[in-house]
């Protein structure tokens, strides 16, 4: 079996489909939802889901969960996240927020102090 995570609107338009007599006619009549939806698939997991909704049951769809960073800002006005060094396993600071500290906000609570804020990571940033 294989298992693709989508965000919860993705899931729930999936799910939405799967209950229709005739899916595809939705995704023709509802197209500007689908394209918003579509967004955020990958060419691949777009081909799956029309393998699902033809009713593939290798294939299972599961809502990823929320990711978060912290950041502050500094006194020059630029935002710097927060990052756990390699060589040190020590928390540091970037400028890249691709290098940020990421995490669910559970651990993300761990690292919080009143200096840093927190902030939700968009999926597939």
């Amino acid at each position: 079996m294989t298992t693709y995570y989508v965000t919860q609107e993705q899931l729930d338009f999936i799910q939405e489909l799967k209950e229709r007599v005739f899916p595809l006619n939705v995704l023709f009549t509802e197209s500007n939802r689908y394209q918003n939806i579509k967004a955020g698939l990958s060419s691949q997991e777009e081909k799956e889901l029309l393998r699902y909704l033809g009713g593939d049951t290798s294939i299972k769809f599961k809502v990823k969960e929320q990711l978060y960073r912290l950041y502050l800002v500094d006194v020059l006005g630029q935002r710097n996240y927060f990052t756990i060094s390699n060589a040190t396993a020590l928390p540091d600071r970037t400028v890249v927020k691709e290098k940020a500290f990421v995490e669910t906000l559970e651990e993300i609570k761990k690292w919080k102090t009143p200096a840093w804020e927190i902030e939700k990571v968009q999926h597939g940033k």
